[in-house]
């Protein structure tokens, strides 16, 4: 009976920490950010595991996509918006440990490492990611070449693409 008050009362704290009416995975940049960890089923992993699972070159697998994609102000749809989102992950991800958030009234940056910015705003009391000022340029030249050239190689073999 005590656990089952002591579980009652931490939900309701979590339920006081979000804004009426919005999802408390995303009433702060901080929930946002453990609901996409979470998302892959990293909420417990260490930041040692994770970059060694990068560093083997292992695959993270999604567990809750629906959860995965409200994270994001500007998912598109397809292998770019992907590629683009699992970098903000490996980012963020890799740097959980270290992770510095700084508000600016509905903007928000969250900072894995040195020189990396992970932008956020704050749509009708949920903070997302903006992926469009997160991402840096090169990398999203380079995941559009990557999807033209599978396009093509689609093409070519007369299979759809997206």
């Amino acid at each position: 009976m005590r656990r089952e008050l002591i579980a009652i009362a931490v939900l309701g704290m979590v339920a006081c920490d979000a804004p009426r009416g919005v999802d408390a995975r995303f009433s702060t940049p901080e929930h946002t950010i453990e609901t996409l960890l979470a998302s892959y089923g990293l909420e417990d992993a260490t930041q040692e595991d994770i970059r060694a699972r990068m560093a083997a070159h292992e695959r993270f697998e999604l567990r809750d996509r629906a959860s995965f994609e409200a994270c994001f102000a500007d998912l598109p749809p397809g292998p770019v918006g992907e590629g683009l989102a699992g970098w903000v992950l490996g980012a963020i991800a890799a740097g959980r440990d270290e992770l510095r958030v700084e508000i600016f009234g509905d903007r928000a940056t969250v900072a894995p490492r040195e020189g990396v910015r992970i932008a956020m705003r704050r749509e009708d009391g949920a903070w997302r990611i903006v992926l469009d000022e997160s991402v840096p340029s090169d990398v999203r030249r380079a995941l559009d070449v990557v999807a033209e050239r599978h396009d093509r190689r689609a093409r070519e073999q007369g299979l759809p693409t997206e």
